[in-house]
């Protein structure tokens, strides 16, 4: 009897944390879709340039901050003369999916409803090959009713990640990425 007991109230306890957990994921702010980012891989003789159509953007209200994800299988080269499986294998796609941006943005400029001209200089957490560093990036922004439109443009060095290029990418790339946003949008779905 004290076994049922004990194995009823371990199996009690998975199912309300399983509810818990589905409960929490349901109040998310979902990611709008569709917004395009691009990437450049610096070389020595030239520029490698992919393109995505699939960054995925959110606000987040509990951190103030504006998440942009974009799977690194869905960087395409936007020459047919760059090998196509270059980005995936610099940026180690098969260990570190995704690449992350965290752009802080306090609720105060989200509200105001006034686009912002000039860039804002926003701090911003960089995660790429599963290190995060945090930089300041210059952001354009913005905000509407339930909407946010923004666009950003910096550099990375892969050094100042610990993050490596593999051997045979070696004498051909300078280690420097540029990033692209541009008119990427979120919109509030509630």
């Amino acid at each position: 009897m004290q076994k049922n007991l004990y194995f009823f109230s371990i199996i009690w306890l998975m199912l309300l944390s399983l509810i818990s957990s589905n409960a929490k994921a349901q109040l998310r702010t979902p990611f709008t879709g569709k917004n395009f980012i691009t990437v450049v891989l610096e070389g020595s003789s030239g520029r490698y340039e992919f393109q995505s159509p699939s960054l995925l953007v959110r606000y987040n209200n509990s951190t103030e901050q504006l998440e942009c994800r974009v799977q690194i299988n869905s960087l395409l080269p936007t020459s047919d003369t760059i090998p196509p499986g270059m980005a995936y294998e610099v940026l180690y796609g098969a260990k570190f999916p995704e690449l992350i941006f965290m752009i802080d943005v306090p609720e105060e400029i989200i509200n105001s409803g006034n686009p912002y001209t000039e860039p804002l200089n926003q701090r911003t957490y960089i995660t790429l090959q599963g290190t995060t560093n945090q930089q300041r990036v210059p952001v354009i922004l913005a905000p509407d009713r339930n909407t946010i439109s923004f666009g950003t443009n910096f550099e990375l060095m892969l050094d100042s990640f610990q993050a490596s290029i593999p051997i045979r990418y070696l004498p051909v790339l300078t280690g420097r990425l540029l990033i692209n946003i541009s008119n990427a949008r979120w919109v509030d779905q509630r």
